[in-house]
């Protein structure tokens, strides 16, 4: 999904092994410096990169990695937040729908070459989509091309893709997934992709900017300019070093040592060491995230929505946020974010407000009938488990606020905590009370996952939320053509779910980067912090 619901090699190596070599020596500086040319950027992350299939396994630091091995057709900007995302020429130069919009016919470059020097062509699309669509390969985000029934090479430099319906998002789900090299990795069986992960690696051509020059699994991953890249005087960068540091604590340190020069996810506590910085640039976006907390509506406990509301009033998120956050983030109120063209402006967080709680709750039969400050209704205390994952100190310290704040309303919520596994187990089958979690966006704005009633029996609706009016808006945002026509739709679609609360949408948080104030050209966003590496460039000290 979108969201989490979702919308997660080695480049001519044999060219490269006495660079590599080279380069191992100066990654290994305290001090990482730019010398002649765009120079060497050094970035710390968390998570080691997996491999360049993207279709076998995703996360993020793989998505950002990948973004500069290999092209798009197009490249999706930034600016899903005024209007319906756009995109920029990239692998295509030009594209047009067929009247109908039953047909979509993509120009590709002529000059684009993979680093082996073959050329890229439309053979490559077809290929890669039937990739993306076997069975045996089992991609993940498969199901943006559901609705894709062929894929037509019309000549060597020209695709035609053919729909089985026209909708709204059919531009986002042709340019899922990165075009892959049929010449090369097509000699493996798909069947066998899963097995044999590496082999990837080790027949790596690609089309992007970069190339693998060196991998040191959990340690660091090294990228070079890929020489045969179509856009002349690119990348700028001599090299860019990614760094596998686990401990939170060590990347701020060699941020702040300047022995890096990028950190994603710089924790909100420490947003203030890196913005008083001389040498660096903090950077506040907003991501495509929301937390919240489903209410498992299967248990009688949270059928009512007056119940699920007063739930919300019995939350002090703006409290939460500040504790949390030190104020990057803000409350959220639908799963259509507020950084997003389609979010309802008008749309007013619920206050927190912990009386008129307590009065929607005596209305529906809950009072404090032993004077032990629970409510409880026909002899039963209001009493529930809040679950959320293991490893998430942040969601940690959440659910011990919530549970304070909770008790104030005369409601008894015991944390519970479960590894990532157990957890979604547990969410699947409806086996929980409630549970704190989130999910990332992609920019479709495609909601079913959560809240259509298909999904309660084999989809991501926790909650068991059944709504006949929301399933129709769904279904009537998906079978509109023009994004911007389906806004009103979109808008009352979030005040129906604002009013039920199958979700209390907790809050919006910020994507917080550190920044070497020597680096020129960065346009880190949302979609990705390295967005256009290969124009990226370190002045020297």
């Amino acid at each position: 999904m979108a969201s989490s619901n979702p919308r997660s090699g080695a480049r001519a190596r044999f060219r490269l092994l006495l660079a590599a070599a080279a380069l191992l020596c100066l990654a290994c500086q305290a001090r990482p410096t730019a010398e002649a040319g765009g120079g060497i950027l050094v970035v710390a992350t968390g998570a080691d990169f997996t491999g360049p299939n993207e279709l076998l396994s995703a996360s993020r630091i793989d998505s950002e990695v990948r973004s500069n091995l290999f092209l798009r057709l197009l490249q999706e900007q930034p600016d899903y937040h005024h209007h319906p995302p756009t995109f920029a020429p990239e692998l295509a130069r030009d594209w047009a729908f067929s009247e109908d919009r039953l047909t979509l016919t993509f120009a590709l470059r002529d000059d684009v070459l993979w680093s082996d020097g073959v050329p890229v062509t439309a053979e490559d699309v077809r290929w890669t989509w039937q990739a993306q669509t076997a069975p045996e390969v089992g991609w993940s985000w498969a199901y943006a091309k559901e609705a894709i029934r062929d894929v037509e090479v019309v000549d060597p430099h020209t695709v035609r893709f053919h729909f089985s319906r026209a909708y709204p998002t059919q531009l986002l789900d042709v340019n899922e997934g990165f075009i892959l090299p049929r010449h090369a990795w097509g000699r493996l069986p798909l069947g066998e992709w899963r097995q044999r992960a590496d082999w990837f690696l080790d027949h790596l051509v690609v089309s992007g900017p970069f190339t693998i020059a060196r991998w040191q699994p959990q340690q660091e991953l090294v990228l070079a300019p890929n020489p045969r890249y179509f856009e002349s005087g690119l990348p700028r960068l001599e090299r860019a070093v990614f760094r596998v540091l686990p401990e939170e604590s060590a990347r701020l340190a060699q941020l702040l040592a300047g022995q890096i020069h990028v950190m994603e996810g710089i924790p909100p506590g420490q947003a203030a060491r890196v913005a008083a910085h001389p040498e660096l640039d903090l950077q506040a976006l907003w991501s495509r995230q929301y937390s919240y907390i489903v209410w498992n509506a299967c248990r009688p406990l949270f059928a009512e929505p007056e119940v699920r509301r007063a739930l919300t009033l019995a939350i002090d998120r703006q409290g939460l946020i500040e504790a949390l956050y030190e104020g990057y983030a803000r409350i959220a109120t639908s799963p259509i974010l507020s950084s997003v063209w389609a979010h309802d402006d008008s749309l007013q967080p619920w206050p927190y407000d912990p009386q008129e709680a307590r009065r929607l709750l005596a209305a529906q039969g809950w009072r404090d009938g032993d004077g032990d400050g629970i409510l409880d209704r026909d002899g039963q205390p209001f009493r529930f488990e809040l679950s959320t994952n293991t490893g998430n100190q942040l969601r940690r310290d959440a659910l011990v606020l919530i549970q304070e704040q909770l008790r104030r309303a005369g409601i008894d919520a015991a944390p519970r905590f479960l590894d990532g596994q157990a957890l979604t187990a547990a969410n699947t089958a409806h086996d929980f009370d409630a549970t704190l979690s989130g999910w990332a966006i992609d920019t479709s704005l495609d909601v079913r996952y959560a809240f259509h009633s298909s999904e309660i029996d084999d989809g991501y609706n926790f909650g068991c939320y059944a709504n006949p009016e929301v399933d129709a808006l769904i279904e009537r945002i998906a079978g509109t053509q023009e994004p911007r026509d389906a806004e009103p739709l979109f808008h009352r679609l979030q005040h129906l779910l604002h009013r039920e609360q199958p979700y209390t949408f907790l809050w919006e948080p910020q994507w917080l980067v550190g920044l070497d104030r020597r680096i020129e050209g960065a346009s880190p966003n949302a979609l990705l912090t390295f967005f256009d590496l290969e124009r990226w460039h370190l002045r020297p000290r």
